[in-house]
């Protein structure tokens, strides 16, 4: 019998970092898919059946929930289990709060900063917009530093305020006016933002969306405090995997059903990723939760690391592959173009993958070159 080994039970010393090795295996995967763009699949596969294969890799519309759309949630709740660690090591480094604080603002300024020149470069010209992935992750991890010093039970209340907060915001807000409540055009996030003088986002994206970040950063960070206690690994592993089942479950009864089967009688709230509904959001940290839980029970509970290292490498250097991806993937994709042979038809039938899988090389052999000398980017 394989005994698992608690590796976080004990008090944080200040001369060893506590660190989850789990946390970047699972940070890498998710990067990773990122990168891939869906390996080519909606090129290769236009017939119809494929259709829900080659879905995953887009967004829906506005309701339901594919992969594609778990890959933004998935970034805020490993920054959230990430805070309690670094929160701890900092502390026995002999930081007080006020200097991490500061710490944390200039983290959330710069991730915001960062956000805003992406925007601009895609955009070709000077955009500022708070809806954009990189912003409201510096957001949400400075609302929710101010909660993480003030312990497990006002974490909690203050995911469930958040919560209740948005569900109620949208209410109270379309009952006057006779709109739905989750309407595409019409909305309170919608209001917000025209109030903000903010023009419509083409993916219907609303400023609003921070609480419902917020509350999943606050989530990882209540799980990373389930981790640091002294309950055994397998007893943690337990909890998350029978959360995270739930969490599934109920976020995709309480919408109906999610189109696999009509349980509309059941639909409280739509699952709309663009909207961050909370059964959008917990179904996301469902999903999220049991892939991180898989790498925490072998490489945390068995320490069995080596294998993992080829995505644990990447997700070391999460910030630059998401940047290097939002700035140089063209350049990547043209320099795939150069090596793709144009025959025979097998290799041009199978060129969309090809394609993929040469871009993932290349900045796959990024993060490798950078973990060999020690580099990673972090803010």
């Amino acid at each position: 019998m394989v005994k698992l080994r608690d590796t976080n039970a004990d008090a944080p010393k200040p001369d060893k970092a506590e660190k989850l090795s789990s946390l970047d295996a699972a940070r890498g995967v998710v990067l990773l898919l990122f990168v891939s763009s869906g390996f080519g699949l909606k090129q290769m596969l236009p017939d119809a059946r494929w259709n829900w294969i080659t879905n995953q890799w887009t967004h829906r519309e506005w309701e339901g929930c594919t992969l594609w759309d778990l890959l933004y949630p998935a970034m805020l709740i490993f920054v959230g289990i990430a805070m309690p660690y670094s929160y701890a090591n900092r502390q026995a480094q002999g930081q007080n709060w006020m200097r991490q604080c500061a710490h944390a603002l200039k983290r959330a300024v710069l991730l915001v900063g960062v956000g805003l020149y992406l925007d601009s470069y895609r955009a070709g010209h000077l955009v500022f917009d708070l809806r954009g992935e990189m912003q409201q992750i510096g957001i949400a991890y400075l609302l929710a530093f101010l909660v993480l010093p003030l312990g497990k039970v006002v974490q909690g209340v203050t995911v469930a305020f958040l919560l209740v907060g948005q569900l109620a915001a949208f209410v109270i807000y379309a009952i006057p006016t006779g709109h739905d409540f989750w309407g595409k055009d019409h909305n309170v996030g919608i209001a917000l933002d025209q109030w903000l003088r903010i023009a419509p986002h083409p993916g219907h994206l609303v400023t609003f969306n921070v609480l419902a970040a917020t509350a999943i950063v606050l989530l990882g960070v209540l799980v990373a405090g389930l981790i640091r206690t002294g309950l055994t690994p397998g007893a943690k592993v337990a909890i998350i995997t029978a959360g995270s089942f739930c969490g599934i479950f109920f976020g995709w009864v309480l919408s109906g059903g999610n189109g696999w089967i009509d349980l509309s009688w059941f639909a409280l709230v739509p699952m709309i990723s663009a909207l961050m509904t909370w059964t959008f959001l917990l179904t996301t940290v469902g999903w999220t939760l049991l892939l991180f839980t898989y790498f925490y029970l072998v490489m945390d509970g068995l320490l069995l690391r080596g294998w993992a290292l080829p995505v644990a490498l990447v997700g070391r250097n999460a910030l630059i592959v998401f940047v290097g991806v939002s700035l140089a993937r063209d350049w990547a994709v043209k320099s795939a173009r150069l090596v793709l042979p144009t025959s025979p038809p097998l290799v041009l039938t199978l060129q969309p993958l090809f394609m993929s899988l040469i871009v993932l090389a290349i900045f796959w052999i990024l993060c490798f070159w950078l973990y060999r000398r020690r580099i990673f980017f972090k803010v």
